[in-house]
């Protein structure tokens, strides 16, 4: 009765997060980035063609400006387009349906992972809760994102593990899914092997003890022989160049700072003093430290969020909840005060997720870091559980009183949040989701039959699968004679032109003297101060939702 009860209540609170979760998803972020609109025409392609728009069959490993993106996404975007098309609402509608999922499989996840605590049903539920109206989830729900997508896979993955440890089956599952994990995005690539150290660390002896030796040889088979293609494209195709354009160790301490170092020492940088006290080791643990703990400030966690990309955040908010200073702080102490069996594993993930953020070049990454979602649902439902028990002393009357008003501020907080998401952050971030690329893109598709040319900036970077995708270009014919000029160190590369449309910064001072061409500029590329009535004329200004403007589009005559 009490699993069925379980059962039913984490279903309803997963629906409640799906519902939420849909709400505007195709309007809210106000626009696609270059990576939803990537998504989005590779699942097309793939859809129409069983091919990605280079021509690949059916690739494991999908080729972005020059990025090598893992596969998953793309295949589940193009199963939600059979249903609803080439929309925005398409691209994002995997990124929902498994946010949503991930509340219920976190649900189960804290019972499996705490089954020797007697209320391990009421933490699960409390998590699931916390989870679906964790401004960090539901913010990754609302976009083409892979997270959620490998937080499913991730939970699945423990949950099986978890069981086998109990003498059930789910080991050879459990090593699917981990190994899943790996074709949905680059975290997996540090956070699985670390979780897996960890599992065995700490449940190794109850696992070696249960799980047959012939059994164990078998998982790791299976997991080899599913990572294959992986490490085989990672290892010998060199499709990491990106991933070694964002780490923190491509950008070493600045000549110029390690000869003022050397100087003020009054020693030459090869000296054994300089070594000791000014080494790359220490730079670089410095800076990773720093990035790792900028992760659990006050600032990121409550405040501010993402302050380094606010494509990643929220104005004014951070990505926990704010009476997750209260939560959180109450299940801490509350763990470690009780010692609850499975709290071992909780702390360990706590210390793993931000290390791909930390690895990175950015200051903070609340995407890489979105590992941490989980142990901090966990802790703050351990927090909640806490204050109820507390409640549940006081006369009937006070717990009505307090109960009240702690659901009360905690609808308010999430209004608040809401506000934030739905009024304030089209406004504030279009320019950081590229927001005008496709109003550029349906004038030049509608009128660029009366031109010989067309020159589409690309200050914002990558405007051609902009252009694929909102003019709905053929996969199959793009595919002939699609070429992308690669980056020389590894970064996003460029297209530069298709059919008579070319993709490049504009020049105004030149680019005005050349007749019968239709130019679309960004912001300061064509200066109406500059522009000749005898020459050229304006024909659209597009302005981003703080009222800068995006794009101007011109004709020379």
């Amino acid at each position: 009765m009490k699993d069925k009860r379980f059962f039913f209540l984490t279903l309803g609170i997963s629906l409640l997060a799906l519902v939420l979760r849909l709400y505007r998803l195709g309007e809210i972020p106000i626009s696609l980035h270059w990576d939803e609109a990537s998504w989005a025409y590779n699942a097309w392609s793939i859809l129409k063609t069983g091919r990605d728009e280079y021509g690949q069959f059916l690739p494991l490993i999908f080729k972005a400006f020059g990025d090598y993106k893992a596969p998953v996404y793309v295949y589940l975007t193009s199963l939600s387009m059979i249903f609803f098309g080439l929309t925005e609402f398409a691209v994002r509608f995997p990124a929902a349906l498994f946010g949503a999922l991930d509340v219920f499989l976190l649900a189960y996840f804290a019972r499996s992972l705490f089954y020797r605590f007697k209320s391990s049903r009421t933490i699960g539920f409390l998590a699931a809760f916390s989870l679906a109206l964790s401004p960090w989830h539901y913010d990754y729900s609302h976009g083409a994102w892979e997270a959620n997508v490998l937080f499913a896979f991730y939970l699945l993955g423990l949950i099986l593990f978890l069981r086998t440890i109990r003498g059930r089956k789910g080991l050879m599952l459990s090593a699917v899914f981990f190994s899943l994990c790996f074709y949905v995005y680059a975290s997996a690539k540090l956070v699985i092997p670390l979780t897996a150290i960890g599992l065995i660390l700490i449940y190794g002896r109850e696992f070696f003890e249960k799980v047959p030796v012939k059994k164990i040889i078998l998982a790791l088979i299976l997991v080899a022989v599913i990572c294959l293609p992986v490490g085989y494209q990672l290892f010998f195709r060199k499709t990491g160049g990106r991933l070694r354009v964002m780490s923190v160790f491509s950008y070493p301490r600045l000549a110029e700072k390690t000869n003022e170092i050397a100087r003020i020492e009054g020693n030459l940088p090869t000296s054994g003093r300089y070594r000791l006290f000014h080494s790359d080791f220490h730079y670089f643990f410095r800076n990773i430290f720093w990035r790792y703990l900028n992760h659990f400030s006050p600032r990121f966690l409550f405040f501010e969020g993402d302050w380094d990309d606010l494509r990643h955040g929220i104005p004014d908010f951070g990505v926990l909840n704010y009476l997750d200073l209260v939560f959180l702080p109450a299940g801490a102490w509350f763990l470690l005060r009780k010692k609850i069996k499975g709290q071992r594993f909780l702390w360990l993930l706590l210390l793993v997720a931000p290390l791909p953020a930390a690895l990175s070049r950015d200051a903070v990454q609340s995407l890489r870091a979105y590992f941490m979602v989980l142990p901090l649902s966990l802790i703050s439902a351990f927090g909640a559980y806490f204050l109820l028990m507390k409640l549940k002393r006081r006369p009937f009357s006070g717990q009505c009183l307090l109960g009240g008003s702690l659901a009360l501020t905690y609808f308010f907080v999430f209004a608040l949040f809401w506000d934030r998401y739905f009024v304030h952050a089209p406004k504030v971030n279009s320019s950081y989701w590229q927001y005008g690329y496709r109003e550029a893109v349906e004038f030049v598709k509608n009128r660029q039959a009366d031109y010989e040319k067309i020159v589409f900036t690309s200050k914002y970077g990558q405007p051609y699968i902009f252009y694929l995708l909102y003019s709905c270009y053929p996969p199959e014919d793009y595919q002939k004679q699609a070429q992308l000029i690669e980056h020389p160190q590894g970064d996003v590369g460029q297209v530069l032109k298709i059919d008579k449309i070319e993709f490049r910064e504009l020049y105004w001072p030149k680019d005005r003297f050349k007749p019968g061409v239709l130019y679309v500029g960004a912001t300061y590329e064509i200066p109406e101060g500059d522009i000749d009535p005898k020459e050229a004329r304006v024909l659209k200004d597009i302005y981003f939702l703080n009222g800068d403007l995006a794009f101007r589009i011109a004709e020379t005559y």
